[in-house]
């Protein structure tokens, strides 16, 4: 079956979505894709040490950050990245057909922030065919303006993070989370050697991530972002983490299409608002 229920991997609900030979993997618990394989080829990064049990974030794969990306402006005491990631889902409905496989999920818990509790809803719609797209859909069911952040926190699996690199970076600004939110501009190649952590603003539309050591591309096309979030942890801090490899900084990078810091969107009430990205490998 090209969408079917998994039970047994994990202690965790799962789908597994197939279209030829490519498959996806999600847990409902967040929505969060944990496998995107194309052949023999895995192009996400998954933690060795990574939880899967419910309420604790999955380490790797793409976790859904939502209604907010990193630490919350409007209270620092609220979880890191939103709610969305530790939250359950239900599934709406599935289709396939010769050209893909979809499944469309909702947010099905109650929101643990009072502030969050029934103002808005949010559906993820996981498509897959000759590349995965995804989309996050959030509409405003409350009375008055909702200021709204969200990222694809997407971790890509690489064969050294000193041998990728990504060109239409070069020329952007960024904010320098690792130096107290300075700002500054890329105007030479990204180099990953220690941690970074940069909200790239105004990118363009499509990012391509080269990696050497693999003869690949990775091909990301995202929509409804304001900003992309490069990450990487580096030794340090990678060490300092219990769900995170001492040494899996080396083998993966995080790029995120996000809406984070002050790029906020202001959601009027009954209006929607959709963030989503095609992630496409090219090999050669």
């Amino acid at each position: 079956m090209p969408v079917r229920e998994l039970k047994g991997r994990t202690k965790l609900p799962e789908l597994m979505l197939e279209h030829g030979d490519a498959r996806v993997r999600l847990a409902l618990q967040g929505a969060h894709i944990t496998e995107y394989t194309v052949g023999n080829t895995e192009l996400l990064w998954i933690s060795e040490s990574a939880r899967f049990a419910e309420g604790v974030s999955i380490r790797g794969g793409i976790p859904l950050c939502w209604p907010w990306f990193g630490a919350s402006l409007d209270d620092p005491d609220w979880p890191q990245h939103g709610f969305a990631r530790v939250a359950q889902f239900r599934l709406l409905s599935k289709e396939s057909s010769s050209n893909y496989a979809t499944a469309v999920l909702a947010l099905d818990s109650l929101a643990p922030v009072p502030e969050w509790a029934g103002v808005a809803s949010l559906e993820v719609e996981i498509r897959l065919s000759d590349h995965l797209w995804m989309e996050l859909r959030t509409t405003n069911r409350s009375d008055r303006d909702l200021l709204l952040g969200a990222g694809l926190h997407s971790y890509f699996q690489v064969s050294a993070c000193d041998e990728i690199s990504m060109p239409a970076l070069t020329g952007l600004a960024f904010v320098d989370m690792t130096a107290g939110f300075e700002r500054a501009k890329q105007t030479e190649a990204l180099e990953i050697t220690d941690e970074v952590d940069r909200v790239y603003l105004g990118p363009p539309r499509i990012v391509e991530l080269f990696d050497s050591g693999r003869s690949r591309k990775i091909e990301i096309d995202a929509w409804g972002n304001t900003d992309l979030v490069v990450w990487n942890p580096g030794p340090r801090v990678a060490a300092s983490m219990e769900d995170f490899d001492d040494y899996g900084y080396q083998r993966m990078v995080c790029i995120e299409p996000a809406i984070a810091l002050e790029n906020r969107v202001r959601l009027q009430p009954g209006a929607r608002h959709a963030i989503g990205q095609t992630i496409k490998c090219i090999h050669g």
